[in-house]
């Protein structure tokens, strides 16, 4: 990738991640075990190994399609959107607990996964789980970076999951495994039922024209 595509797609350089990752790191709560909470692809891709997961509740955000995406899951031609915690609401999902012996490496993996980009601010949350309260990072929307797209209607973003595919996937299969992982979990997401239903329904339409 030349200099100018980066800074078109506004991806991070290796220093800018570093200092991405140190910066989150000095908030760390002291003397307690670092946690990711979970919420997409992270469910049934995560990025590294984990000791123990948790049910929990973010409260002050919840789930949504507003990370536009042009490579991985979409192109320019036809972006997709990705997940993302927005403003408002809550959000039930699972905390996972990085192994202490190799939770550098883990992070390191998963900031050059997550943080290809700042679309997302890495913040230190309070999860509410059966077991207490755990400090948890979790990757929010940045509201100011360019490839958020701020609320709108379901077709907007019916259309843009529905046909956007690149090399590792489609948008479809993203959301689709993220819905199924969450009810296996016995995890309801209203909105998130809808647009899985939506997008089937869209996809089946478009196949029998």
């Amino acid at each position: 990738m030349t200099e100018a595509d980066r800074l078109s797609l506004s991806w991070l350089t290796d220093a800018e991640r570093q200092a991405s990752l140190e910066a989150t790191l000095t908030q760390r709560p002291p003397g307690q075990p670092i946690w990711i909470f979970a919420y997409g692809s992270l469910l049934w891709k995560p990025a590294f190994a984990h000791v123990e997961a948790r049910m929990g509740v973010l409260r002050g955000y919840h789930r949504r399609f507003c990370l536009i995406v042009r490579r991985f899951r979409g192109t320019d031609e036809a972006p997709g959107l990705m997940l993302s915690l927005d403003r408002g609401g809550l959000c039930r999902s699972v905390a996972l607990q990085l192994d202490p012996a190799t939770e550098m490496d883990d992070l390191h993996a998963l900031w050059r996964r997550e943080m290809i980009s700042a679309a997302y601010t890495p913040r230190w949350s309070r999860i509410k789980t059966e077991t207490g309260e755990i400090n948890a990072i979790a990757f929010v929307s940045n509201r100011k970076h360019m490839r958020y797209l701020r609320p709108g209607t379901d077709e907007e973003s019916v259309t843009m999951i529905a046909r956007a595919c690149g090399p590792v996937g489609s948008c479809a299969e993203y959301l689709h495994e993220t819905h199924a992982h969450l009810l296996q979990l016995g995890i309801t997401d209203r909105g998130l039922a809808r647009m899985d239903r939506l997008v089937r329904e869209r996809i089946a339409a478009t196949k029998q024209q």
